[in-house]
């Protein structure tokens, strides 16, 4: 098995940074490695590689790789425990005051959508459609990433507020244990603890479309891996 990991045009640095932690995890796990283009692989020229060797990149070059072999939106079940509308951006902009997602895979991050104008949507359409979930009753005091292979807690990285905030263990094995039978092999959890201290689900992710947040590379590699050849086999 090779590992194809996404690089620059010249075929000389990692692609991004998370394609970088796929490079020395893979290197850790003693793989062989070969840095690829976007182009290559949307020329065909791998399409026969694809199912036999693991390929690492940012969500557009592995949804490239996916659709070369027939997989069009892989994704988790769910995006949240939470119930939520389907409506237009439009829609929700005239709501205001709930939380949006799109349907497309990291079209943008999702947000708080109020009073103030965010950036990361001010060139998309108001026709696209995006996941509206109502508000946390309590302000988020702190969000963690929990990565997950195996129905086991790998790893848990805060990535916004008190850094010193973590979920409670029981929240997170039970939310776990609740996604037991439909969630794929390696996906992640990102969980909001509140100012009222209470844990809520914010949204799942998909492993193949995830950075690495501080994760060691060996153990991110590993769930890139599982969740790889549970999606092409």
């Amino acid at each position: 098995m090779k590992i194809y990991i996404q690089s620059d045009s010249e075929r000389k640095l990692p692609h991004h940074f998370d394609c970088a932690c796929g490079l020395y995890g893979a290197l850790d796990h003693g793989q062989d490695i070969r840095l690829t283009t976007f182009e290559e692989v949307q020329s065909g020229k791998f399409d026969n590689l694809i199912k036999s060797n693991l390929f690492i990149g940012s969500v557009e070059f592995m949804k490239e790789v996916f659709s070369r072999i027939g997989l069009i939106d892989v994704r988790v079940p769910e995006n949240s425990n939470r119930q939520f509308k389907s409506m237009t951006l439009g829609e929700a902009k005239r709501i205001g005051n709930v939380f949006i997602k799109p349907f497309d895979i990291k079209l943008f991050t999702g947000f708080v959508l109020d009073e103030m104008i965010n950036t990361s949507i001010s060139n998309i359409p108001d026709d696209t459609m995006v996941m509206v979930y109502d508000v946390f009753p309590s302000r988020i005091k702190s969000e963690c990433r929990c990565y997950i292979g195996r129905d086991r807690i790998i790893d848990i990285r805060n990535y916004s507020g008190d850094m010193f905030t973590t979920p409670n263990k029981e929240y997170l094995e039970s939310v776990i244990q609740s996604n037991k039978s439909k969630f794929p092999i390696a996906y992640t959890i990102d969980i909001g603890i509140l100012e009222n201290g209470q844990n809520v689900v914010v949204e799942y992710n998909d492993m193949w479309a995830i950075g690495n947040y501080g994760i060691d590379n060996y153990e991110y590699f590993s769930l890139l891996k599982s969740r790889y050849f549970e999606i092409v086999r």
